[in-house]
């Protein structure tokens, strides 16, 4: 139902569009979610993202709609606005969004938007200051830190004050002593059951969960997911409270990652291409698929080894693609599994020789079940016991290193601190493929007397 709506409100916005019918669009617009509105531009024309965005009267919705398109399509609806105008719409982003906003300027142009803010300047300048991808990076500069002397009726009368109506994630009071590091924390409602009379350090929670400002986003999402926090604080190396990184922005960091490991898995980058013109998405998968190719061209060169062989027993190429395929299929299967676990932290990198020992012996007894099925398939199709046993060896020496490699090598990259992810797709099948085809044919050739 929520598909079809949405599919309904694209093609209405389409049509309106097409017939300049901008009275009608306007009215549309003010009535639909700025999240929903943005899903509609990748489905435009450049014009016509242009056209549509000129039509948003309210900054704010304008700002949210930026803050959830893609780079490209974000530059592309810009680049005919004045940086007043841009200035104007980043005013009215939260502090971390604009930030992201602004890394995504040419430098000189970001400087000089940067330059007009007002309201949050200083909060984007100072967030600019650290790494893309980082929990500084991500976090918000706006929260709520009090003494821990603070009695409760103060916390309150403080919490009413106009200085904290805008604050993003209210949920949560952190407490800090008087150097302004972190002690403790309490919810709203703790603050509203206990006498008014008590100080924040009489019923704070001290252990306070937090992280570092170079702490990876993808390790500070793991920690929100685990302890269902709402926000996590996020310190500086002396522990004074910096900032926060709420649960929306985890959201889009599990999606972003998510994303980007099943883009690597397929072999096709690590960007979102359905939206980038067919240039930039064959430029994108060039380099990934390179490694199927050199790996299609070691794989030819081992079959010419074994030309001779090939001519005097012509049928050991049939089972060359069902040795490669199952090979390749379990390898895909393993190396997925073991990066996903990785990913969502089921496992750990010290867990190596626990995970590569399972998965290797499930590659054992997938490969034994299928070389034999497969084995006393060559037996009644040829009835050369020579080539039975090859195929059979074959298939199980196949699934076997297919499941070691794997599963080996996404941990082996995340040992030295590499994205696991790029240890799958063409990596994995192309070596897989080379093994599985030099085994085979060693194996046969011995069996046959070749």
């Amino acid at each position: 139902m929520a598909n079809h709506r949405h599919y309904i409100l694209i093609e209405t916005i389409k049509r309106l569009l097409r017939r300049g019918s901008y009275a009608r669009l306007k009215k549309i617009i003010s009535k639909v979610h700025a999240a929903d509105l943005s899903t509609i531009f990748p489905s435009l024309s450049v014009s016509n993202q242009r056209k549509l965005f000129s039509l948003i009267e309210d900054r704010e919705q304008q700002g949210i709609v930026l803050s959830e398109l893609d780079e490209d399509i974000v530059l592309a609806i810009i680049e005919n606005l004045s940086l007043d105008e841009i200035a104007a719409v980043i005013e009215k982003m939260p502090s971390d969004d604009a930030a992201a906003f602004i890394k995504m300027l040419p430098e000189e142009q970001g400087d000089s938007v940067l330059s007009r803010l007002r309201k949050i300047g200083e909060d984007v300048e100072d967030l600019l200051k650290y790494p893309d991808d980082t929990a500084g990076g991500i976090m918000i500069p706006d929260f709520i830190a009090l003494p821990e002397e603070m009695t409760a009726g103060e916390v309150i009368s403080t919490l009413q004050s106009k200085e904290y109506k805008d604050i993003e994630m209210p949920f949560y009071i952190y407490v800090v002593d008087e150097r302004e590091r972190l002690v403790g924390v309490c919810s709203l409602r703790q603050l509203v059951l206990v006498p008014s009379s008590t100080p924040l350090k009489q019923f704070m929670a001290p252990d306070v969960i937090s992280v570092t400002t170079d702490m990876d986003q993808e390790e500070v999402a793991k920690i929100v997911a685990r302890y269902n926090f709402l926000a996590v604080p996020v310190v500086d190396h002396e522990s004074r409270m910096v900032g926060l990184v709420t649960v929306d922005d985890v959201i889009d960091i599990f999606r972003e990652e998510a994303t980007e490991d099943i883009l690597k898995m397929a072999g096709v980058g690590q960007e979102f291409v359905e939206t980038k013109s067919v240039y930039r998405s064959t430029r994108i998968r060039i380099p990934w698929l390179f490694a199927s190719c050199v790996g299609g061209i070691v794989a030819f060169f081992i079959i010419g080894h074994f030309e001779d062989s090939l001519k005097k027993v012509s049928y050991l190429a049939a089972f060359i693609p069902v040795i490669m395929g199952m090979g390749g299929n379990v390898g895909i299967q393993s190396s997925t599994i073991v990066v996903r676990g990785l990913a969502t932290g089921r496992i750990l990198i010290h867990d190596l020789w626990r995970v590569v020992s399972k998965e290797l012996a499930i590659g054992l007894i997938l490969g034994t079940f299928y070389g034999l099925l497969v084995g006393l398939l060559a037996q009644y199709q040829y009835s050369v016991s020579g080539l039975t046993i090859a195929v059979c060896i074959g298939i199980l020496t196949s699934m076997t290193v297919a499941a070691l490699v794997g599963s080996l090598l996404p941990m082996l990259f995340a040992r030295v601190n590499i994205d696991p992810a790029v240890a799958t797709g063409p990596f994995v099948t192309t070596a897989i493929d080379i093994l599985s085809v030099y085994f085979y044919f060693q194996l046969a050739s011995l069996l046959l007397g070749l």
